[in-house]
């Protein structure tokens, strides 16, 4: 069978050819067309054609898209043509990259690359920095191949060998560190163009070329420096930066421990700028014109050599940061770990792109933390010091057990098989922190009812366990005997702290309109008052917990030593989980604080709340609760609920009868301050091990801080209000008073918005 169809096969191609030799032959012999080119001008007639139309009739071909249409209007439009040359221009760059250069104009060329390079981790396209210096541009040509070099050229002088062997080395350490750095970024979560470029319009960064070869040749251009006659300056200078690059292909390959030389490094490179000579024309925005994009013409920015080198510093001290920020006796507490990650996030400047990258590869790389603790260690540790400390169903050992009869081993697989479905959303907790502050919050919303879910099957899983082991029980507030439900709470905890940080990060991102405020703190304090009942639940299952296991202690066949371990394990968890309900309780009472505050402007016309013509008061409240309105197991107040708050505020401002009388709502207000401070001494008196911040002391001490301002400016402006009551009049407060709202990073604290009041003047 397969024979014949050899044979067939072979017959219809030697059929073909003969047909194509007889077609090719009669094309030959066929005389020649009696047409000859011409031109004809078709301006009056295409103009009389168009006359005829209609007004909006378009004839066009079925396959000329809008896509088509708007490109044609764009053609030769300098500001939208990438391709449009100017009058009097020429396409290409006309500087010869091959040409000599002395000492210090190389030394310009890299230090202006170098700046560039730091204009890509700010988030600019790489058509408007490194690729348009036209060295590293020619390095990156389509015609240039494995080992790419600018050129052949066999002259031995020393101005040919600083451009071929310095600078072009000097260029290629640059290309591998740009593909190092887009390797990482790519391998974690990121969002293109609002965070960073990785577009390489159709190039490619040397892919014939690895690193190893790549420092090779910085160290066979350091070679050959030793033996140039050159000036010691500028010797010193170009060896400097040609060691610069060597160490920084090394730690953007993932060596941490050179980010605190390569710190050393730009300092040196940061004094000898001085001695470098520009070549302007060693840099054109025309390579645009060469490039495979859709995008328009984009200027190059202007970054000042000091600016980018402060920036190539602060990238440094992140790493070094991310690092230590994850030291194993952070990364050993989840919940130090998680403020570790929130004191990174909230850097000053905020760490760029490459930095939020590399903090994701530290906490995520190959399922570990820093390398030394397992993702499923820290979320078994997670559980158990929140809703299973000192219980033996969570025990690490329980996990090894596996015999199928032990109890041990039937419980484990439960909470084992509950952790591998809750698994990536636990990661996300950390990693989505490492966002910016607007994704922050968007995946925050997109957490909740995810979260939501999985509380459901938590439930299902916490009866599972019941079935199998005593259930676990505690008294609450009102003396009734409850059934502990340990996943369900541990989800409920994370989920209420997410919404916590939804809101929060709203206010932070300056997101709600000054009408809107009010509602936000009333929700926040909503949320914080269940959690805050949420973390008394959990911290009478820990007191129950500790007395079984003292009563446990005093019989005959106890082990004092494993109690008393466990005991203090106990009475550490029962610390932290104070100490979260003292923060919760600050957290209410500010914004209950904040949200009466606001009632009174509002119920005085002081911010304007009349409802606009086209507005509904439904959908509004339906669009800015919309993360909220899926939840099942902890529903979001209805529109009704904000509406009796504010009216439970400000029910006594009003006496009856008379002028309005704000006393009783001042007096509130400085009562809830009071104990708001309160709560933040007590708060400022916890260890770093009792309130689990260890690795993060500094940032916790500023925390307090700027709580405490918040707390005075909170006295201030209610004085303020006050005085203006007491001395200008009692009722039309709406035409004494002026309120402004401090825009993001003009606030004592970003999630606290305290408004001036200002006296009009008369």
């Amino acid at each position: 069978m397969s024979i014949n169809s050899g044979e067939d096969l072979a017959a219809a191609a030697s059929i073909a050819e003969v047909r194509l030799r007889l077609e090719a032959q009669q094309m030959r012999q066929k005389p020649a067309s009696s047409y000859t080119r011409g031109t004809r001008d078709i301006t009056e007639f295409f103009i009389a054609t168009s006359k005829q139309l209609k007004s909006g009739e378009l004839i066009k071909d079925e396959y000329f898209t809008l896509f088509e249409a708007v490109g044609a209007l764009e053609i030769m439009d300098p500001k939208m043509d990438s391709g449009c040359i100017p009058e009097g221009d020429s396409f290409e760059p006309e500087f010869d990259v091959c040409g000599e250069l002395d000492a210090s104009q190389v030394l310009w060329i890299m230090d202006e690359i170098f700046q560039l390079e730091m204009n890509l981790h700010n988030g600019y396209p790489l058509s408007q920095n490194l690729f348009t210096s036209l060295h590293i541009f020619r390095l990156i040509s389509y015609d240039n191949e494995y080992p790419y070099h600018f050129g052949y050229d066999q002259r031995q002088s020393t101005e040919n060998h600083l451009v071929h062997t310095v600078l072009r080395a000097y260029c290629i350490g640059v290309l591998k560190c740009c593909q190092l750095a887009l390797q990482l970024i790519q391998d974690h979560t990121f969002y293109e163009e609002e965070d960073f470029v990785t577009y390489l319009f159709g190039r490619e960064l040397l892919p014939k070329m690895d690193c190893k070869e790549s420092r090779q040749l910085l160290c066979t251009a350091v070679e050959w420096l030793e033996n140039a006659e050159l000036d010691s300056q500028i010797k010193d200078a170009l060896r400097i930066r040609l060691a610069l690059r060597h160490i920084m292909i090394e730690a953007f390959e993932g060596e941490d421990e050179w980010w605190p030389s390569l710190k050393l490094e730009i300092e040196r490179i940061r004094k000898d700028h001085s001695l470098a000579s520009a070549v302007q024309e060693a840099f054109s925005e025309k390579v645009q014109r060469q490039l495979a994009t859709s995008t328009p013409p984009r200027p190059m920015p202007q970054v000042q050599w000091e600016e980018s080198v402060k920036k190539w510093l602060q990238l440094c001290d992140d790493v070094v940061a991310a690092r230590s920020l994850t030291s194993l006796r952070t990364a050993q507490s989840p919940h130090c770990l998680q403020r570790a990650t929130w004191a990174f996030a909230y850097r000053d400047p905020l760490p760029n792109t490459f930095a939020r990258a590399k903090m994701q590869e530290i906490l995520t790389s190959d399922e570990n933390v820093a390398g030394e603790v397992s993702h499923f260690d820290l979320m078994l540790t997670d559980i158990r010091d929140m809703v299973l400390c000192g219980d033996p169903v969570a025990d690490p050992a329980a996990f090894s057990i596996e015999v199928p009869t032990d109890v041990r081993h039937q419980t484990s697989r439960i909470i084992e098989s509950f952790m591998s479905g809750m698994f990536t959303e636990y990661l996300n907790i950390y990693r989505m922190v490492c966002q910016n502050r607007c994704r922050m919050r968007r995946t925050f919303t997109q957490a909740i009812p995810l979260l939501d879910e999985f509380e459901t099957a938590a439930r299902a899983a916490d009866e599972d366990l019941n079935n199998i082991v005593a259930p676990r029980r505690f008294l609450d507030e009102a003396g009734k005997a409850c059934t502990h439900s340990p996943l369900a709470a541990w989800v409920r905890y994370h989920k209420l702290q997410i919404l916590e940080w939804t809101i929060q990060l709203g206010f932070e991102t300056d997101l709600y309109l000054p009408r809107e405020i009010c509602n936000m703190y009333i929700l926040l304090e909503a949320n914080a008052e269940a959690r805050g009942s949420h973390l008394q639940a959990l911290e009478q299952v820990v007191e129950a917990r500790s007395r079984g296991l003292i009563s446990l202690t005093s019989g005959p066949d106890s082990n004092p030593s494993a109690a008393n371990s466990d005991i203090l394990y106990i009475e550490s968890c029962q610390a932290w989980i104070g100490s979260l309900r003292r923060r919760t309780m600050a957290t209410r009472l500010l914004s209950l604080s904040l949200a009466s505050l606001y009632a009174m402007l509002e119920h005085y016309e002081i911010i304007d709340t009349k409802a606009k013509p086209y507005e509904d008061a439904q959908l509004r409240y339906e669009a800015r609760m919309k993360p909220f309105l899926g939840m099942v197991n902890d529903g979001a107040p209805g529109l009704d609920y904000f509406t009796q708050m504010k009216t439970q505020m400000i029910s006594g401002l009003v006496s009856t009868g008379q002028k309005p009388s704000l006393p009783s709502t001042m007096d509130a207000i400085t009562k809830m301050i009071k104990e708001t401070k309160d709560q933040l001494t007590a708060l400022k008196q916890t260890s770093p091990a009792e309130g689990k911040y260890l690795g993060t002391e500094e940032q916790w001490k500023r925390e307090m801080k700027s709580l405490e301002t918040v707390c005075v400016a909170i006295t201030v402006t209610v004085s303020q209000l006050s005085r203006i009551w007491r001395n200008r009049g009692k009722s039309a407060l709406k035409d004494l008073i002026e309120v402004n709202f401090p825009a993001p990073g003009k606030r004592y604290h970003e999630w606290w918005v305290i408004p001036p009041i200002k006296e009009r003047a008369q």
